[in-house]
C-alpha cells in the first residue's frame, strides 16, 4: 500500500467518530430523498393505473331517459367507441339519528360493467335485489357491516332498510371520509323498491380521443348531443371530467414534488455538513499536507486522497440510507393510497431511482467538499508548515471581534464562549445554515397547520347558520317556512334557493367539467336575501349584494376558474338552470370550502329560473349551536317536513362541513414535520461536528486554561455555552427563514385546496417551541465534545499537535 493510501486508512481510523457522523448525515439525506422519490414514482404510477382501470367515461350525458335502442345507436356515431346507460340518485342514510348523504349508482348489469367499473371486495356479487353494495371506505362513515342493514331514504321514497350485501372498491372517486358522502351501488329493481323510477337517465360514452385535450372531447360530445336532439331526445346536462386524471391526482403530485424538493434540501444540507467536517479535518492537517508536499507529493495526489475519502463515505452512506429510504417510501405510498382510496398493484421502484440516489449520495457530497479540499491542497509548502491554527488574521482583526472583546459584565466563561462562537466564521455560517434550515422548516410545517386551522375557523365564522336543507323538489315557501320555524330551538330560517349554473355555449349545451360524483368542478347559482347575515364573506373586489342589485351577481373566488380575470364591474354570460343571460359582477368574495357559486337577489334568481315563491334550499340558525342540538333539530325538522309530504335531498350541518374540509391536508402537515425532523437530525449532527472540531482545534487552549486554574466544569460550561449561543443564533435566522417559506408553502397548499393562499401566520408558540428544542438539542450535541475536553489532562493538551 502506498504512503498516501496508508494515510487515508489511518485518517479514517483516527477520526472514526467524525467519519461516522458524516456518513450518518449523508445517509439521513439519502433516506429522505429515497422516501419521497420512491413514493412519488409509486403513487403517480398507481393512482393513474387505478383510475384508468375503471375505464372512465369520457363524458356523461344527462337526459330524461336513456332507452336501450338509443345506447346502441350512439355506439355507431362518429368519434364514439362505446356507450352505456346508467343512473345516479342522491339519497340519505340515517346513522345514529343523523342523516348522512349517499350517492347511489344504479347499475343495470353488474357482471358486464364497461365504464366507471367497480371491483368486488367482499360479500355477494352481483348483489341480489333489495340489497346494496357499499364502497369500502364508506362502510365506516355509515357504521355498516356486511350482512347488516342501513336505513335509506330516496327523494321520492320512504325510509327503508336495505341489506348490505357486500363492499366494492371504486377507484375513480374521492374517498368518502374526505367528502363526507357515502357511495352505494344498486340494481334498477332495488331502486324501484326504494320508491324511484328504475329507468336510466345518464348516457356514458367513451370517445376515440379520450386522452385528448378537453376542447377536442367537447367537440365530439357536442356533435353527439346535437345528433341526440335530432332524434327527439332532450339533453339536460353534460359532464366531462378531466381526461385520464383521478380527482386528487394533481393535488397529490404537486404536494409530492414539494416534498421531494425539501428532501433534496436535506441531502444538500447533509453534504454541506460533510464539507464542514472535511474542512475542519483539513484545517488540522495543513502541516501534514505541507510535509507530504515537501517529500514529493503533488496537489493532485493529495486531492485524490481526500476525494477518495468523500467518495467512500458517500458510498457507505448510500448503502446505509438507500434501502431504508425505499422501504419508508413504500410505506408512505401505502398510507397515501389508503387515504386516497386506491390500491397499490405494485410497489416496484424503477431502476433509475436507485441510480439517482447512488449518484446523489456520491456526487453531491463531493461537490460540497470540493472547495475546502482545493483550498487546502493548493497551499504551498511554506504556508502549510508555517500554519499554527488560529492567528491574528482569523480573530481580533475585524470590527465584530473588537466589539466582542469589549463586552463586560458577563461571566468570563460566557464571554469566552461568545467570542469562540465567531472564531471560525466559515464553519459557523455552515452550521447556522444547517440548523436554521431545519428550524425554518419545522416552524413552517406548524405555521401551515395553524394557517389551515385559521382558514377553517374564519370560514366557519363567516357562516352564521348551523344547518342547510336541500329539498328534492321546489315547493311553495308558505308550506315550508312555518313548519321549520315551529321546531323548538330554531332561531331563524332563510331561503337560499339553488340551481345549476354554467357558461353559455353557441350550441346551447350545458357542459360541466365534473366527475361522476357531480361535486368536483360544479358551478351553482344561489339566491341570497339582501338583508341576510347568515353568510358574511370577505370581499376581494367590489362589494356584497344590496337592495336594488337586480341583474347583478357576486361570484365567490372559486367561480373565477370559470371566468379567468373577471373583475367587479364586468359583464359575464351565465346560464342558470339552462337559461342564458348577461349579468353584472357586483363583487368577488373569498369563500373557503364551497364550490364555485354565483350569488344573486331572490327576485332576480326567480326571474332567471322562471318560478315564483318557491323554495328548494333553506339555511337555519339555532339558538343553541352545539352539534348535538343541531343534529336533533335536523332529525325533527326532517320528520316534520316528511309528514307534510316534503322530502329532503341533503342535510349539511356546520360540523359535517368542517369535517369534510379539514381532512384533506393533515397528511401533508405530518410529512412536513417528518421532513423537518430529518433536517433537524442533520443540523444536530452538524452542530456536534462543529463543536468537536472546535474542541480539537482549541485543545492546547484548554491546557492553558487548566494550568491557570480552570476546572473541568469550567471547560464543560464553556463548550456547552458556545453550543447554546450557536443554537440561539440559528433560531433567530430560522424565524427569518420561516416567513418566506411559510408564505410560499401556504400559497401552494391554499391554491391546491381552496384556490386561495393560506394566511401567513407566524405562531409565537411555534417559535418558542423551536427555541426550546434547539436549546435542548444544542446541549445534547455539545455534551459529548465538552465531556471529552473536560477529561483532558494538562500533559495531553500541551502535547497536542
Amino acid at each position: 500500500m502506498s504512503p498516501r493510501w496508508k494515510k487515508l486508512w489511518n485518517d479514517l481510523k483516527a477520526t472514526r467518530g467524525r467519519m461516522i457522523m458524516m456518513v450518518l448525515a449523508i445517509a439521513v439525506g439519502i433516506f429522505g430523498v429515497g422516501t419521497i422519490l420512491s413514493s412519488y414514482t409509486i403513487l403517480t404510477r398507481e393512482i393513474n393505473l387505478n383510475y384508468m382501470n375503471t375505464n372512465p367515461a369520457s363524458a356523461l350525458v344527462e337526459m330524461d331517459e336513456v332507452p336501450d335502442e338509443l345506447v346502441e345507436a350512439v355506439k355507431g356515431q362518429p368519434g364514439i367507441v362505446d356507450a352505456e346507460a346508467s343512473s345516479t340518485v342522491t339519497a340519505r342514510v340515517l346513522v345514529n339519528d343523523e342523516w348522512v348523504p349517499i350517492l347511489l349508482f344504479v347499475i343495470k348489469d353488474f357482471e358486464n360493467m364497461r365504464m366507471n367499473t367497480v371491483q368486488p371486495e367482499s360479500g355477494e356479487w352481483p348483489p341480489a335485489d333489495n340489497t346494496i353494495l357499499i364502497e369500502r371506505v364508506a362502510m365506516s362513515l355509515l357504521e355498516a357491516q356486511t350482512g347488516g342493514t342501513i336505513d335509506v331514504q330516496t327523494p321520492n321514497g320512504s325510509l327503508q332498510a336495505l341489506t348490505v350485501s357486500g363492499t366494492v372498491h371504486d377507484r375513480g372517486l374521492a374517498p368518502a371520509w374526505q367528502e363526507q358522502m357515502a357511495y352505494g351501488y344498486v340494481s334498477p329493481e332495488t331502486l324501484v323498491k326504494l320508491g324511484e323510477s328504475g329507468s336510466m337517465h345518464i348516457l356514458k360514452v367513451i370517445t376515440e380521443n379520450r386522452s385528448a385535450h378537453l376542447s377536442e372531447i367537447e367537440g365530439t360530445i357536442s356533435a353527439l348531443a346535437g345528433w341526440i336532439k335530432q332524434q327527439g331526445y332532450d339533453v339536460n346536462e353534460i359532464r366531462i371530467p378531466p381526461p385520464d386524471k383521478h380527482p386528487h391526482q394533481s393535488q397529490m403530485t404537486a404536494i409530492l414534488i414539494m416534498m421531494l424538493i425539501f428532501s433534496l434540501m436535506a441531502l444538500i444540507l447533509s453534504s454541506v455538513l460533510t464539507a464542514t467536517m472535511i474542512g475542519g479535518m483539513l484545517a488540522q492537517q495543513v502541516r501534514q499536507i505541507g510535509v507530504m508536499k515537501a517529500i514529493g507529493a503533488t496537489s493532485r495526489q493529495i486531492m485524490g486522497v481526500y476525494f477518495t475519502m468523500v467518495i467512500l463515505m458517500g458510498a457507505v452512506s448510500v448503502a446505509i440510507g438507500l434501502l431504508p429510504g425505499i422501504a419508508a417510501g413504500r410505506a408512505l405510498a401505502g398510507e397515501v393510497g389508503t387515504l386516497l382510496n386506491f390500491t397499490l398493484y405494485s410497489d416496484s421502484i424503477p431502476w433509475w431511482v436507485y441510480a439517482v440516489e447512488l449518484l446523489a449520495g456520491i456526487l453531491v457530497p463531493l461537490a460540497a467538499a470540493l472547495i475546502p479540499i482545493l483550498r487546502v491542497t493548493r497551499t504551498t509548502v511554506r504556508e502549510a508548515i508555517s500554519d499554527f491554527g488560529t492567528s491574528r488574521n482569523s480573530f481580533g482583526s475585524r470590527k465584530l471581534d473588537a466589539f466582542l472583546s469589549r463586552i463586560r459584565g458577563l461571566d468570563r466563561t460566557l464571554v469566552l464562549a461568545l467570542r469562540n462562537t465567531f472564531r471560525r466564521r466559515g464553519r459557523l455560517i455552515l452550521t447556522l445554515g444547517l440548523l436554521a434550515a431545519a428550524g425554518g422548516m419545522f416552524m413552517t410545517s406548524l405555521n401551515i397547520k395553524a394557517a389551515w386551522e385559521k382558514n377553517l375557523e374564519g370560514a366557519a365564522q363567516n357562516r352564521k347558520y348551523d344547518l342547510e336543507l336541500r329539498l328534492n323538489q321546489s315547493v311553495d315557501k308558505s308550506n315550508v317556512l312555518p313548519l321549520i320555524t315551529s321546531i323548538e330551538g330554531v332561531k331563524q330560517v332563510e331561503i337560499w334557493n339553488m340551481a345549476p349554473a354554467g357558461i353559455p355555449r353557441e350550441d346551447g349545451l350545458e357542459i360541466l367539467r365534473t366527475y361522476p360524483d357531480g361535486g368536483h368542478g360544479s358551478f351553482t347559482a344561489r339566491s341570497v336575501p339582501a338583508e341576510s347575515r347568515m353568510l358574511q364573506l370577505p370581499m376581494m373586489d367590489g362589494r356584497w349584494l344590496q337592495e336594488g342589485d337586480v341583474g347583478g351577481v357576486v361570484l365567490n373566488h372559486m367561480a373565477q376558474s370559470f371566468y379567468p380575470g373577471v373583475q367587479a364591474g364586468d359583464t359575464i354570460e351565465m346560464m342558470v338552470d339552462g337559461n342564458p343571460a348577461n349579468y353584472e359582477v357586483i363583487g368577488i368574495a373569498k369563500e373557503i370550502g364551497s364550490p364555485a357559486t354565483a350569488y344573486m337577489l331572490p327576485e332576480f334568481f326567480e326571474e332567471a329560473i322562471g318560478t315564483r315563491d318557491t323554495v328548494n334550499a333553506v339555511r337555519i340558525s339555532m339558538n343553541d349551536r352545539s352539534p348535538e342540538t343541531v343534529s336533533r333539530a335536523a332529525t325533527e325538522i326532517g320528520a316534520t317536513l316528511e309528514k307534510a309530504g316534503i322530502t329532503i335531498k341533503m342535510e349539511i350541518s356546520e360540523a359535517r362541513l368542517d369535517e369534510a374540509i379539514g381532512g384533506h391536508v393533515y397528511i401533508l402537515i405530518f410529512a412536513l414535520i417528518m421532513m423537518s425532523l430529518i433536517m433537524g437530525v442533520v443540523g444536530a449532527l452538524g452542530l456536534m461536528s462543529t463543536m468537536g472540531t472546535n474542541v480539537v482545534e482549541r485543545t492546547r487552549e484548554f491546557g492553558i486554561m487548566r494550568t491557570i486554574g480552570g476546572e473541568s466544569r469550567t471547560v464543560l460550561r464553556n463548550i456547552i455555552s458556545e453550543g447554546i449561543f450557536i443554537g440561539i443564533l440559528s433560531w433567530i435566522i430560522a424565524i427569518v427563514v420561516s416567513v418566506p417559506l411559510s408564505a410560499s408553502v401556504g400559497n401552494l397548499i391554499g391554491n391546491l385546496a381552496f384556490r386561495s393562499p393560506l394566511p401567513l401566520i407566524i405562531s409565537p408558540s411555534v417559535v418558542l417551541t423551536w427555541l426550546a428544542v434547539i436549546i435542548v438539542g444544542a446541549i445534547i450535541a455539545s455534551a459529548y465534545p465538552a465531556w471529552r475536553a473536560s477529561r483532558l489532562t494538562v500533559r495531553e493538551t500541551l502535547a497536542h499537535i
